[in-house]
């Protein structure tokens, strides 16, 4: 299918079945592992998994400056024919990518504790080990992860979104067996998952390098070059940014509700670990959704086709909410047999507290996904200061808001700490959305779009 010419619902498709089907082998792995986990070392090993997705979430915002950033250039220059220029930016990323991770590795014996530390408060208990086991063989694991999703997202902007959903199964099939050589039969708990981890994503970024190299379309391995400059670099960090700063406050912000449960004991941490894992698998949903409108919009951006632009928004955006329905649904109707999977042989009280925070939290899916497509869109027409705006309400400023207001006039109690999610994620979008609306001639227009 042409990216200028095919119809926008099938071509939304065309992405999203390989990416959905990519994320949801990751998610079949997420239920294996957790499951393993909560079996062989209980909750804590469960809620150290969660813990960590905040911190990968973190190094993952300097990760989606590029292949956010560079995902838009890429796609407007090979829709403007410019396969020079695509080849270029893709070096440049990949090169960033490299250097970034190296210093990761170096650093992580230094910080590593610190972080445990202050993520479970008491460091004499058996979720401070699970979490510091885990945590430290992640961060040696994460560089490779953004070179993972660096060449992912440049083969998808090429066409071949199933190449990465391959990779992707494969590194899931080879987590699981390590998973349970590791963990169950080696008993290394939870460090042994986290190993399993890195090994698997090595493994399906190898897959890549192959793929590439074999050069099945524009972009090359041969004659590759480090390049830590180019011409627009600075296009592609004001395309990237908002990306970077949306990672970093979602991050920040389930950084202070996990602070904020510290008060509460080991068992809200724990809870929140568990309950915040679910919410990732749930995600996957959303970033799918967003990671396969963006290739369209940049591509018909670059060609100038500004009513396809405009017709991919409003897919994406529906689309986003009525799956952001059925979540909430299923988090109200079935949060009982969601915590089961995670929870192994806690006792009642244990789940019946996680169940009711799974409900609450799970309010944020509304339009999480709505979120997700606005702020992709209002990044790929150059609308930098508001993407940014957008992704600060949703990620950090409002759930400071509501967190604060729940320790000073509410007792701090806990079902206002599940809910902020939720609070900062409605309260974002219908902030920005009424003032695009208003403005909508700078940001909805064909002739804006026609400006790019």
């Amino acid at each position: 299918m042409q990216l200028d010419k095919a119809p926008i619902k099938a071509l939304f498709f065309k992405y999203y079945i390989p990416i959905l089907t990519s994320l949801l082998s990751v998610t079949i792995h997420q239920i294996v592992d957790g499951s393993i986990l909560s079996e062989y070392i209980g909750k804590e090993g469960v809620a150290a998994v969660g813990m960590f997705g905040n911190i990968i979430t973190g190094f993952a915002a300097f990760g989606l400056t590029l292949v956010i950033g560079g995902g838009i250039l890429i796609g407007k220059s090979l829709g403007e024919g410019d396969n020079t220029k695509a080849q270029e930016v893709f070096q440049f990323t990949s090169t960033l990518t490299i250097c970034f991770g190296a210093i990761v590795i170096i650093l992580t014996p230094f910080f590593a504790d610190d972080l445990v530390c202050f993520l479970v408060g008491n460091k004499t208990s058996a979720l401070y080990n699970a979490t510091y086991d885990y945590m430290y063989w992640g961060f040696m694991w994460a560089p490779i992860f953004l070179l993972r999703m660096i060449l992912g997202n440049v083969i998808s902007h090429e066409g071949a979104p199933k190449v990465s959903r391959n990779a992707t199964l494969f590194a899931v099939i080879l987590n699981i067996i390590l998973d349970v050589l590791l963990v169950i039969v080696f008993a290394l708990g939870a460090e042994g998952a986290s190993i399993a981890t890195g090994i698997s994503i090595l493994f399906s970024t190898i897959y890549l390098v192959v793929y590439i190299n074999k050069e099945h379309g524009s972009l090359k391995i041969r004659g590759y070059q480090f390049i830590i400059k180019i011409k627009e670099w600075r296009v592609l960090l004001n395309y990237g940014v908002p990306s970077f700063v949306s990672e970093l406050s979602f991050s920040t912000g389930l950084l202070l509700i996990n602070r904020s449960l510290v008060s509460f004991g080991d068992v809200a941490v724990s809870v929140f670990g568990i309950v915040n894992y679910l919410s990732f698998i749930f995600l996957r949903l959303f970033t799918s959704a967003m990671a396969s409108a963006l290739p369209i919009m940049s591509f018909n951006i670059g060609a100038q086709l500004p009513d396809r632009v405009l017709a991919t928004l409003k897919f994406s955006l529906t689309f986003c909410f009525l799956i952001g329905l059925a979540v909430v649904a299923i988090g109200f109707l079935f949060p009982e047999h969601l915590v089961n999977i995670f929870s192994g042989s806690e006792p009642t009280e244990f789940k019946k507290t996680a169940s009711d925070a799974l409900g609450l939290f799970f309010l944020f899916f509304l339009v999480a996904g709505s979120n997700y497509i606005l702020g992709a869109y209002l990044q790929s027409i150059g609308k930098v200061t508001v993407s940014i705006l957008l992704y600060l309400l949703k990620g950090l400023i409002l759930v400071a808001m509501v967190l604060t207001i729940a320790s000073n006039y509410f007792n701090n109690q806990a079902e206002w700490i599940w809910l902020s999610r939720a609070f900062a994620e409605v309260g974002a979008f219908v902030l920005i959305s009424l003032y695009t609306l208003y403005k909508r001639q700078r940001y909805y227009s064909r002739e804006a779009l026609l400006k790019q």
